[in-house]
């Protein structure tokens, strides 16, 4: 049994195969073994509301190159069987050729479950999921390359339950044992990837190790805070943001106790932000916590956040007991500054930061990303609404959507922000910022405002 997930519907259009499932049988169709793994397509990943795959998922996986010897021996000596047929061998028969190996599928040699239900399930429709609930089958994880075969497999053994000495069954085992399939070495070392493979055990920040800071506090920290004003953009620090910013670090010589200082900060300028008006809205509140979820805080550290925000200016605490403390509010070192904060006070003040939330790194106000007439924009895979309604009300707002990404984009509006087109990967060699479908409303709620004005 097998069954494929994939970008699309046709090879000839460049869809490729992003998942495959082998469940293994007998002769009677008990199931005597499985196999799945997802396939990194090297583009983008198509309808995922469909079929549920995440690009950072894919990304760990390996690509139908690496796939092909260990698929190839399992389909050896076997019948392939599949819901429809036909479009899982047309796709199999494309991604064996791209990789040099051209094979011939012997029709002979495939069973396909849709086509017997004509037989086995008169009354059927085509779909896999009703011929499974008309033969009594379980169907769980629908749309999922495993789920699917595993369906596929017991509608097959329902099939042979209700006739097994079909001169049909005897022909397809006939055909396959003459079929040869590459004679392919299998690499050592191959593990399949799974769905959630990306999905960190801890949060992302455990990627950074906690050795002692090797670089002086405050540091100049300002390229990791230019890549997180990006990560941030659409509230979700991405799978490859993650990647990058964890990199960044490693790069500055930041350890860990130093980046959550970062955020820490990160997380007071906006909250000065939210405060400039001497109050906070539900929206604001809410908006804090979503930034304090993604940098690895909690509702504790929003609090002190708008506690700290709300008191005034605070000089930061130091993981480096041998650094000077900072007032980015009045530039003030050490002991005061032009406000006339006196040793005393920076040093209560500094304590009370250490006391709320530990070390916290002054970071400046953080500006708010902005579209304005005239920008380009792109958009990238299969959105929830149609692209041309988007692309409608951009123009509308004044912005160019634009088919390709060049140095001018700026900003790239991506089905799935980890997304692997051709698009998504020229923005990020370009530092151009890769955000959710999500994120574009407000953006154009923001270019509508400047418009106006």
């Amino acid at each position: 049994m097998i069954d494929l997930e994939t970008t699309g519907f046709s090879p000839r259009q460049h869809d490729r195969i992003a998942e495959v499932a082998v469940v293994l049988t007998d002769t009677a169709g008990r199931v005597q073994d499985e196999w799945c793994t997802l396939v990194n397509p090297e583009r983008d990943l198509g309808p995922q509301h469909v079929h549920g795959i995440s690009a950072a998922d894919v990304s760990l996986a390996p690509t139908f190159a690496v796939v092909a010897p260990h698929l190839a021996r399992l389909l050896e000596g076997r019948v392939i069987v599949a819901h429809n047929a036909s479009f899982d061998t047309r796709f199999l028969r494309a991604e064996f050729g791209r990789v040099g190996l051209p094979v011939g599928i012997d029709p002979l040699a495939c069973l396909c479950t849709m086509r017997l239900a004509g037989t086995f399930l008169p009354s059927a429709p085509r779909g896999l999921a009703i011929c499974c609930e008309l033969a009594g089958v379980v169907h769980d994880g629908a749309h999922s390359a495993l789920g699917d075969a595993r369906a596929t497999a017991g509608l097959l053994e329902h099939y042979l339950g209700l006739d097994d000495a079909d001169p049909l069954w005897a022909q397809a085992h006939e055909a396959s044992a003459t079929h040869s399939w590459p004679g392919l070495a299998v690499p050592d070392g191959f593990s399949p990837v799974l769905r959630g493979a990306s999905r960190p055990t801890g949060h992302w920040l455990s990627g950074l190790s906690d050795r002692l800071d090797r670089v002086p506090f405050p540091v100049e920290a300002d390229d990791y805070l230019a890549l997180l004003d990006l990560a941030l953009l659409d509230r979700y620090v991405s799978f490859t943001e993650r990647g990058a910013l964890l990199t960044a670090a490693e790069e500055a010589g930041l350890g860990r106790a130093q980046v959550e200082s970062l955020h820490r900060g990160y997380l007071d300028a906006l909250a000065r932000v939210a405060l400039e008006d001497g109050m906070l809205s539900d929206a604001e509140v809410a908006d804090l916590h979503e930034v304090a979820g993604q940098l690895g805080m909690d509702a504790d550290d929003v609090a002190a956040a708008v506690e700290r925000a709300a008191s005034g200016p605070v000089l930061a605490t130091l993981p480096d007991a041998g650094a000077h403390p900072r007032s980015e509010a009045s530039g003030a070192v050490g002991t005061g500054g032009d406000d006339g904060v006196g040793e005393a006070d920076a040093l209560g003040r500094a304590a009370r930061g250490a006391a709320l939330g530990g070390a916290v790194a002054t970071v400046a106000a953080r500006p708010r990303f902005a579209l304005a007439r005239g920008d380009e924009i792109v958009l990238t895979g299969a959105m929830t609404r149609p692209r041309d309604e988007w692309e409608r009300e951009a123009r509308t707002a004044g912005l160019a959507p634009w088919p390709n990404v060049t140095k001018r984009t700026r900003v790239v509006i991506a089905a799935d922000p980890d997304s692997l087109s051709g698009k998504a990967r020229t923005a990020r060699r370009y530092g151009i910022p890769v955000v959710s479908e999500g994120v574009l409303e407000e953006l154009l709620r923001r270019v509508e405002v400047t418009r106006v004005r």
